[in-house]
């Protein structure tokens, strides 16, 4: 008798589900990231509006205005760009590593033969 029909299938685990924890902690530093952007990209618009930009450094934080420090000006606009567009990039891979993490793995089922006559 063929092998296939008299086989016993065998008990699997049930596949892996995230807890709950790790999903809001995933939601959690989501949230944050994009909280990160949002203010950033808010902080860059309203500098080139206004005409003027804070540094960000941690010592004694210094101000430049457009029309008498254009160099320093555009500077710390590039640099503060600059952090803006890493965190996006983060953002980008994170959301690209969690739809990689949440893919079901497909596993490759052995080639069907025909049957010899």
């Amino acid at each position: 008798m063929n092998q296939r029909k008299t086989r016993i299938p065998l008990p699997h685990p049930p596949p892996y589900r995230p807890s709950r924890v790790t999903y809001w902690l995933t939601v959690l530093v989501a949230l944050l990231i994009t909280l990160a952007i949002g203010l950033s990209i808010w902080m860059l618009v309203d500098s080139w509006i206004s005409g003027s930009i804070t540094t960000n450094n941690r010592g004694p934080r210094s101000t430049y205005t457009l029309a008498q420090q254009p160099q320093q000006f555009w500077f710390e606009f590039v640099w503060q760009s600059v952090g803006t567009v890493f965190l996006l990039a983060v953002g980008v891979f994170g959301v690209w590593i969690y739809r990689k993490a949440q893919e079901p793995v497909h596993t490759p089922k052995s080639k069907r033969r025909a049957k010899k006559t």
